[in-house]
């Protein structure tokens, strides 16, 4: 076949039919690609990407230093730079491995048999459990009024701020206005693992007030919006030495994770900034898109969504966004059995997340 013959047999190709055959066969390789797409988890609350570098060459660099002998037991240098950060004394702060586990022992050392543990309901479903293994009882109330189901048996309130898994913040003005109204015998433990979410207020609005109430205590994390669950690294703020006391590990915390959140807290402020503004930014966006579909969120100053959809139960509806590669957690483990809690991450996820609850509807 010649040059010129080569050419000829595509004279009568009719070009747009075979720009429908093109795209149908791309509409068929995209189709394809969308079902081979990994599932993304939106189930959890810790912070999704990996610590910055410098974080984790702190952490090896500090294990490759002495880690055959004890490390600081007082966290002296983590202290220091909390306390500097938060306007406080080193002695108002004790570090602990992560938030759960300070809770656990304040509750431990609050609770006898037979005393009471309030708590808002739905809530951290550590709670309960706090009360349970001090051989307390735990004392659920919906909403924020905590102070009408005080009795004489309540030993300690515990607060999730802003709430795991509604998202519900409380102010600094109505956290003070609670505690003023508590009782001598109540202590109040407030959870703070996600108040770098909230913008709200300033972040230690509701932390100062631990010098005008003795009785509270706060608790905050590195596991969150620092990205360092795997350290197992938290602190706790109050003006109780005794209680801070109690709360403190014997030992301590593990020289890997001082040297983490030290750096972290010299360096980090700017990935900070950035994280809060990200997730705020796009926790607003979710949200009118979601009830433009017609779908139930509530206001959250969290890294989720509180999400109910019409008659499902969270179940129905955490199932069908599963067979869609949307993984989230069911309600009824956190609280309520009609909602889902679904984390804010990017814009993929939230269009990977509006397109499956779309397909549910």
């Amino acid at each position: 076949m010649g040059f010129r013959d080569y050419y000829r047999q595509f004279d009568d190709i009719d070009e747009a039919k075979l720009n429908l055959e093109r795209r149908e066969r791309r509409r068929r390789e995209k189709a394809a690609a969308l079902e081979r797409a990994p599932d993304i988890d939106l189930s959890g609350t810790e912070w999704p990407d990996l610590p910055h570098s410098e974080i984790v060459n702190a952490a090896i660099a500090r294990a490759r230093g002495r880690v055959n002998g004890y490390p600081d037991r007082h966290a002296t240098a983590t202290r220091r730079l909390l306390a500097e950060r938060h306007g406080l004394s080193p002695d108002q702060i004790a570090l602990g491995n992560g938030a759960a586990e300070l809770l656990q022992s304040a509750a431990l050392a609050l609770l006898s048999p037979g005393d009471e543990l309030v708590m808002s309901w739905p809530s951290y479903p550590l709670y309960p459990l706090m009360a349970a293994h001090a051989r307390a009882t735990p004392v659920p109330v919906e909403g924020q009024h905590l102070a009408a189901a005080v009795t004489e048996r309540t030993r300690a309130a515990v607060i999730c701020n802003p709430n795991d898994p509604t998202g519900a913040y409380t102010g600094s003005e109505d956290l003070g206005a609670l505690l003023s109204s508590l009782p001598e015998h109540v202590h109040v433990l407030l959870d703070e693992a996600l108040v770098h979410f909230q913008d709200v207020e300033d972040v230690d609005a509701c932390l100062r007030l631990v010098d005008a109430f003795p009785r509270l205590l706060v608790v905050r994390t590195f596991s969150k919006i620092y990205g360092l669950s795997g350290l197992r690294a938290g602190y706790a703020v109050g003006s109780d030495a005794r209680l801070l006391a109690a709360v403190a590990p014997v030992l301590g915390i593990n020289a890997l994770s001082q040297a983490a959140v030290e750096y972290a807290l010299r360096r980090g402020d700017g990935e900070i900034d950035r994280r809060r503004q990200a997730v705020a930014r796009e926790r607003k966006v979710l949200t009118e898109q979601l009830r433009e579909l017609g779908v139930d969120v509530t206001e959250s100053q969290a890294n989720f969504l509180w999400i109910r959809v019409r008659e499902l139960s969270g179940d129905q509806l955490a199932n069908g966004l599963r067979k869609q590669g949307v993984i989230v957690a069911p309600g009824g483990p956190l609280g309520d059995e009609h909602h889902i809690r679904a984390a804010v991450r990017d814009q993929q996820a939230s269009t990977r997340l509006l397109r499956a609850v779309e397909n549910v509807l």
